[in-house]
Parts: C-alpha cells; structure tokens; sequence
C-alpha cells in the first residue's frame, strides 16, 4: 500500500487518527518520555503530544469512522502521517502498548505496516485498536460527538465527588476530570481548527462537513 493508497482509503471511509488526552493519568508518566506533573494534563498532554508526533517521538492513536468512535478520550489530536513509515505498527484491537525509555520507542503487540494490516482495522474493529504514529502532522483538533467532554486537569479538593470537609483534609488540589468546552478548546489551541463526526460525516466546527485529509469533503 502506497501513501496515496492509505490516505485515500482514510478518505472514504471518513476514517481519523486521533491521539486523545485522557481523564484518567495512572500509570502515564512516560508516555511522553518522563514528563510529569501538569505536563500531562489538558492542555500541555496534548500540546507536547504535537511536538513528540512531529518530532523523534511515537504516539498511541486510534483509528475511528463514522460506525466505530471508540478514543481513550473525548478530546484529542488528529495527525496526518508524513509517510508510510509514519505508521510505525498496527493493531485492530489495543495493542498494550508501552514507552520503553532504553529504545525512546514504543513497544506492543501491533504488527508493521502493511495494506492486509490497515484493512484489518476497519474489517475487525470490535473495540479499541492501536496504531502506534511517530513523523506525523497534526492538522487539527477531535472532540467526540457523544461522549462528554472531559480531560485531566488540576481541580480543588473541594470539588471532588464525596468530598466532606468533616471526615476529610483539604490538601488544596488533586487531579482528576474536569469538563471542558468548546471554547476552552478553541482558547488552548486557536491555530487548530476542530473535527466531529455529525449525522455520519466529518464536521469542521462549527462550519460543516469537511475531511482534514482534502478538501471540499
């Protein structure tokens, strides 16, 4: 499978690679080579998710369409890969992929590019699957259409479900998810324009149907 092969088939099955910020930070700490802190959550996960795409880092993406919105998040990035070899392994399920700071790699399951490969993500999608990016270009910003828009973010003990002053210590903040909006999106990253997904097609917000990949959709 050729690049032009890929892109094409990304095309027409309104398909996206998107690399989402998580709510949930356990067990995170290297995804991005031993960041930590508020380097991990919303917006600087996806802000130094951008630089590590575009640069000698690797990402773990999911591929979604219209009929399979399965994200580790309702927020996150959408990458267009450089190459072929952008695409650094595949797998149609999560492939349990891991940062390895000895190889600066991610490792896993998933298997090399290949065309039998990419089609495998779209004929067996049954849950999430995992394509690990690294080269890429991030050409825009995902918000799920149906799951509640919520990142990982520094918030006040105070605001955390059970919490009761009587029985518990404030300790000033923790992190847990936070509800963001569209405007917060569009503040923490205002180059970027945004993508759903709406009746079935691809939707740049608040416009209209449109694919990231070409233009007019």
């Amino acid at each position: 499978m050729t690049y032009d092969e890929l892109m094409r088939l990304l095309i027409e099955r309104r398909a996206l690679i998107v690399h989402c910020s998580r709510p949930g930070k356990s067990g995170d700490e290297q995804r991005y080579g031993g960041l930590s802190g508020d380097d991990l959550l919303f917006p600087g996960d996806l802000r130094n998710a951008i630089d590590a795409a575009g640069g000698t880092g690797e990402l773990s993406c999911s591929v979604i369409w219209p009929d399979h919105l399965k994200t580790y998040g309702a927020v996150g990035i959408v990458l267009q890969p450089r190459s072929t070899g952008s695409v650094r392994s595949i797998s149609p399920i999560d492939a349990g992929s891991s940062w390895d700071e000895t190889t600066r790699k991610r490792t896993g399951s998933g298997v090399p590019f290949s065309a039998e490969a990419v089609h495998e993500t779209f004929a067996n999608a049954t849950d999430y699957n995992e394509w690990v990016i690294g080269d890429a270009e991030c050409i825009g910003i995902f918000v799920h259409p149906t799951e509640p828009l919520e990142v990982a973010a520094r918030i006040p003990m105070t605001e955390v479900e059970g919490f009761d002053p009587s029985i518990m210590m404030d300790f000033g903040s923790t992190v847990g998810p936070a509800s963001i909006d569209i405007g917060m999106i569009r503040s923490a990253f205002p180059d970027l324009p945004i993508f759903t997904y709406r009746d079935g097609r691809l939707w740049r917000w608040p416009n209209g149907p449109v694919s990231p990949y070409a233009e007019p959709w």
